[in-house]
């Protein structure tokens, strides 16, 4: 990375440190990514969970295939070890990381891609990591909904030392660079307040389609049209 790698070193040892449990929105995601997963139908998959923080995802990974966790922080790698003993982690920095090329059959890519500087230099990577027609299962906040909150709200996800956050278009562009996409949607409704979501986030409208039963529908709705906290990618890498 050509941003002071020690000062993200430094920051993602003490972020990890202080890990204790996944929240909702890490749960929603995690049941995101094990959806697709189950859709590939790969009987023990090779997997590698790319930027793997804390490690609690790549411990669940590792329950359906073999599973390497990498991440930038050796405190984190260290910590993750030693809970989760059934999976494998590795502390690397990936651009500067002599990767097992073509050994996984899928990525798994967790709120990463919006803390690196060469993006577009992440998705190849990725894809080298990929055997033939591997899968890359991808999640990152959305950037669209992040600008349509309040200052103040939008700084709770401004803290990394990096932050290029990317809208759906700007995802989709990308990762079709090297791969072919699924589908790309997003979860989370009900954030951001700036807009068109001033609109489908009004207390008066979700108060109303919860009393008239189609909540569940308008909730779908608001994910359908990209207005959800986090983007989900599903692709498999370009033959």
């Amino acid at each position: 990375m050509r941003r002071d790698l020690h000062s993200q070193v430094d920051f993602y040892n003490q972020h990890w440190r202080d890990f204790k449990y996944a929240n909702i929105y890490k749960l929603t995601r995690c049941t995101a990514i094990l959806d697709a997963i189950c859709s590939i139908q790969l009987d023990e998959p090779r997997i590698l969970d790319l930027g793997c923080g804390a490690g609690w995802l790549t411990a669940i990974l590792g329950m359906f295939g073999p599973t390497i966790g990498v991440d930038l922080s050796e405190s984190a790698i260290r910590s993750a070890q030693s809970q989760y003993n059934h999976v494998q982690y590795l502390q690397a920095n990936i651009f500067n990381w002599d990767y097992p090329r073509e050994s996984f059959d899928i990525v798994v890519s967790q709120e990463v891609i919006e803390h690196v500087q060469d993006q577009k230099e992440y998705i190849r990577i990725s894809a080298q990591m990929l055997s033939s027609k591997g899968y890359l299962i991808l999640t990152t906040p959305n950037k669209r909904t992040l600008m349509a909150m309040s200052n103040e709200q939008r700084a709770n996800w401004s803290k990394q030392p990096i932050e290029n956050w990317l809208t759906l278009n700007e995802l989709r562009r990308l990762v079709a660079l090297e791969f072919d996409i699924f589908y790309i949607h997003t979860v989370i409704p009900g954030l951001g307040h700036k807009g068109v979501y001033r609109l489908f986030n009004s207390t008066r409208i979700e108060n109303f389609v919860e009393k008239i039963g189609v909540d569940r529908f308008y909730e779908n709705l608001r994910l359908a049209i990209g207005l959800g906290l986090h983007t989900v990618l599903f692709a498999r890498k370009r033959a």
